[in-house]
This record gives structure tokens, C-alpha cells and sequence, in this order.
């Protein structure tokens, strides 16, 4: 609503431009409105690029983790070595399960386990590159298992301080603007009532939706009454 009050005001400043005092206080409502602007984006975006890294090299960690861990369990359950076999036990629906913290954890004890049994995994294909290619994986994932709470922490300060920024852009309106538009009322009628319907269009930016269209001038006859 309030950068859609703004648009109108902007589009018709050949009417008000001449009285400093409404010149004023559009101007700052232009500043608040790129800060809420400023402030929406962050929100939305604050996550999105780390996220997607942060899945990412799970995933692919993850992936790899299994890979190996499949090859020493089917080791294991051969010898009957019951120890290396619950040691390796990993699927990938147990490790989405898991924190950042322990997914490192659990990728260390697999490369740990096959480099122990690296000879004996030959014959299933596990060769020390796979075993590097896991590490290398692991050492990818560590900086990014914080990347999302830190990027969720930074959104949620974006949230807590918006409300404030929107506040001050309604105290402008009501407390100083809506007064100053008054003497316009007789004035110019259909700039008045044109700003007032601008008051009351919900912005859908927010949304993702195309912006709201600025109001028409509502007939002088219809104002006037």
C-alpha cells in the first residue's frame, strides 16, 4: 500500500511539487521504501544461495558415504563380522536424518573404515581414489554445514526490524500526509480522491505478483460529494 501511495504521489507531482512540506515527506517515504524493499529481498533471498549449496554437498556427500559404506557392509556381512557390519550400516534415508555435525561424523568413520580395509575392498571396486573422492566431498561440505542457520539468523533480524520501517512509513501517512493532502481537497478533487484510493490498494509485490496499478483519477463530480 504505502509504495503504491508513493507511485500516485510521484505520477502527479506537477500538483504538489510546488509545496515543500509534501515534497518533504515523499522524499521520505521514497528513502523508507527502499529500505523495506531492501529489507523484503534479504528475507527472501538470505537462504536461497547458501541453501542450495548446503543441500548440494549433502547430497553428494551423502551419496558417496553410501557408496563406500554398502561395499564395506557387504565385506562385513561375508566374514561375518557382525562389529564392521553395524559400524557400515548407512542408507541414505538415515542420513538425511542426521545434523550437519553428525553427517561429518559418519563420513570420517566410513573413510576411516575402508582405508583400514582397503585391501580387502580391491575386490569390490573400492580403490583409495573413491576413498579420496569422499574426503574431498567431506572437506567441501564443513563450511557450508553453518552456512543455513547463519543465513536464517541474518533473515530473522531482516524480520524482527521490517515491521519497525513499515511503522514509520504509516506514521508519516496518517500523522503528516494525509493532513497535508487536505488542501487539495478543493483544489484539485480528483488528485485527492485519486491519492485516497491510493491508500487503500493492497501492494501485491510482496507477493510476486505484478505491481498494483495506480489508481485513476476519480471524476471531480464523485469527489465532490
Amino acid at each position: 500500500m504505502q509504495s503504491v501511495t508513493t507511485d500516485y504521489l510521484l505520477k502527479n507531482q506537477a500538483i504538489w511539487g510546488g509545496v515543500k512540506a509534501v515534497a518533504d515527506v515523499v522524499a521520505q517515504l521514497q528513502a523508507n521504501n527502499a529500505i523495506i524493499a531492501a529489507k523484503r529481498d534479504e528475507q527472501e533471498t538470505a537462504t536461497d544461495g547458501q541453501a542450495e549449496a548446503a543441500r548440494q554437498a549433502c547430497h553428494l556427500l551423502e551419496e558417496a558415504v553410501v557408496e563406500i559404506a554398502d561395499q564395506i557392509f557387504a565385506l562385513a556381512s561375508k566374514n561375518g563380522d557382525k562389529v564392521l557390519e553395524a559400524q557400515s550400516h548407512f542408507t541414505l534415508s538415515l542420513l538425511d536424518d542426521m545434523d550437519p555435525e553428525k553427517l561429518d561424523e559418519s563420513a570420517k568413520d566410513v573413510s576411516a573404515l575402508a582405508t583400514a580395509n582397503l585391501a580387502a575392498l580391491a575386490d569390490y571396486g573400492v580403490t583409495a581414489a573413491d576413498v579420496k573422492v569422499l574426503d574431498d566431498l567431506r572437506v567441501a561440505f564443513v563450511p557450508l554445514k553453518t552456512a543455513v542457520p547463519t543465513a536464517k539468523a541474518k533473515k530473522a533480524g531482516q524480520t524482527k526490524t521490517l515491521p519497525q520501517a513499515i511503522r514509520d512509513n504509516q506514521t508519516l501517512l496518517r500523522k503528516q500526509l494525509d493532513r497535508l493532502m487536505t488542501k487539495f481537497k478543493k483544489k484539485n478533487p480528483e488528485f485527492y480522491a485519486g491519492y485516497h484510493t491510493a491508500r487503500t490498494i493492497v501492494n501485491r509485490r510482496s507477493h510476486h505478483a505484478s505491481p498494483a496499478p495506480s489508481p485513476a483519477p476519480t471524476p471531480t463530480a464523485t469527489a465532490s460529494r
